[in-house]
């Protein structure tokens, strides 16, 4: 730029000292000069004022700086141009290992759910195979009842039976329908554990298609949906592979909150199901992390009187958005055709939280809506149900806990699983605050292996989904 400037400067000091436009010419010889016309006349120069160069060179230097600060300000957008090159690079760098990472855990869920395909259709198959060995027994069964039956009938008669009907034979015919009946109890017990291990592969089918839907990008998913007609994208192979996974009909509520979960439903709130045998009714599902829980019972704040009798517990009540009971018919008919976890969530006034969950049944109302506990499955928290494996419920009006000469829910507050009163009690009185009175504290909510049998507690969550199925090997 310097440069530059010192070159006007030269040029203009050249032209400073060029003549005016009408001087500098000797006049044409023989005219009208006193000294004959030989004479040149002397020519003049006129420099120009110093004032003038100054305005001229501030002007040079002006241009010279507009053409610096052009000249920085452009290599500096092109240091931006060049840093959000690099970071675009990168980005497109990062978005190529992802998409491959999930292509590569999309093969291999793909690959987890084709061997689960095929253990699905061997135990089909098996299970058919079952069904008719059954149907053979079953027939085999009707003859010799047939046969038994006409042996008895001549006893009865008081007559004999003839040569080929002795009576070691029907010794030999007891005993053999004896044997069958224990054959057919084992067929029984077998087609169940078939039954049970194709749920099982159902669910972990659906499992993983859930996780599949949530793995695959969605502008891989539009490539599938651009896929040729000749070949089916992932998601039909399943439905047409296997048909005990193919989706229900749009108009069909689900079982429970777990099947909300694996058709890709993540939050939590108050939806409505059908279990099977059962009207639709509404349940609060919590969806967070492990997700798809049935939440039973809620207390966290008190607004709602758990004092009630056996229609109020059969039935449910509260707000399902607060404190609630869903209702023992409800939980029965949720868990009447599966293995569940009931899952136990308390906290106390310091903070402090514990939670276990055990397997367990429930029986219908003519049990009494027994529960059966299966053993516990996960957390520190003791049991506190005591040790009896069957527990009928108890309401003030309906008593059926396990100690004679007291009624439970009468002695303390709400319905409940009662064994002897003393062991825990989840729909107790709620209280604000702890009260100074022991007599008052023992019709609180209480779990005695963690705090105590005078320790109510702050608050409460109940909640149940289908057992957890490991993954077979």
């Amino acid at each position: 730029m310097q440069l530059l400037v010192q070159a006007g400067l030269v040029a203009l000091l050249a032209l400073w000292q060029l003549p005016e436009p009408g001087w500098g010419f000797p006049a044409a010889p023989g005219g009208g000069g006193g000294r004959g016309g030989a004479e040149f006349k002397e020519r003049k120069v006129q420099f120009a004022s110093w004032d003038e160069v100054n305005v001229i060179a501030h002007g040079l230097l002006q241009l010279g700086h507009g053409l610096k600060e052009h000249v920085d300000k452009t290599k500096a957008q092109m240091r931006e141009l060049g840093s959000r090159l690099a970071a675009q690079n990168g980005s497109l760098g990062q978005l190529a290992r992802q998409t491959r990472e999930t292509q590569e855990q999309s093969a291999e869920l793909r690959a987890s759910l084709r061997r689960l395909e095929g253990r699905d259709q061997q135990l089909f198959n098996l299970s058919e195979a079952l069904r008719q060995r059954l149907q053979e027994v079953a027939g085999d069964k009707a003859v010799l009842q047939g046969r038994l039956e006409l042996l008895e009938g001549w006893v009865r008669q008081g007559g004999r039976p003839s040569e080929n009907h002795s009576p070691n034979e029907l010794g030999s015919l007891q005993s053999l329908m004896d044997a069958q009946n224990v054959r057919i109890e084992e067929l029984l017990q077998k087609i169940k554990q078939q039954q049970y291990k194709l749920d099982k592969q159902n669910l972990q089918i659906k499992s993983l298609q859930s996780k599949v839907n949530l793995l695959i990008p969605q502008h891989l998913k539009d490539n599938k949906t651009r896929s040729p007609k000749g070949k089916l994208n992932f998601k039909q192979s399943i439905g047409q592979s296997n048909r005990s996974v193919e989706p229900s009909a749009a108009s069909k509520l689900p079982l429970d909150c777990q099947q909300l979960f694996l058709d890709g439903e993540r939050s939590s709130g108050v939806f409505q199901i059908q279990p099977k045998g059962a009207q639709p009714f509404e349940v609060y599902c919590d969806m967070s992390a492990d997700g798809g829980w049935t939440v039973i019972q809620r207390r966290t704040e008190g607004s709602v009187d758990f004092d009630q009798l056996w229609e109020a517990y059969r039935n449910g009540f509260g707000d399902l958005s607060g404190d609630f009971w869903l209702g023992l018919e409800k939980m029965y008919r949720i868990v009447q055709d599966g293995r569940y976890s009931l899952s136990i969530e308390l906290q106390d006034w310091e903070g402090n939280s514990q939670l276990t969950q055990f397997l367990f049944s429930l029986g219908g109302e003519s049990t009494a809506y027994t529960l059966s506990l299966l053993g516990p499955v996960l957390g520190e928290l003791e049991n506190a149900m005591g040790d009896f494996r069957q527990l009928p419920f108890s309401t003030r009006d309906r008593d059926h806990d396990l100690k004679v000469d007291t009624n439970c829910a009468k002695h303390l507050s709400g319905g409940w699983w009662f064994s002897t009163c003393g062991h825990a009690n989840l729909n107790g009185k709620y209280f604000r605050s702890i009260p100074r009175q022991r007599h008052e504290r023992k019709q609180g909510i209480f779990w005695k292996t963690w705090k105590g049998r005078y320790y109510p507690l702050k608050s409460t969550t109940m909640k149940i989904r289908p057992a957890e199925l490991e993954m077979e090997s």
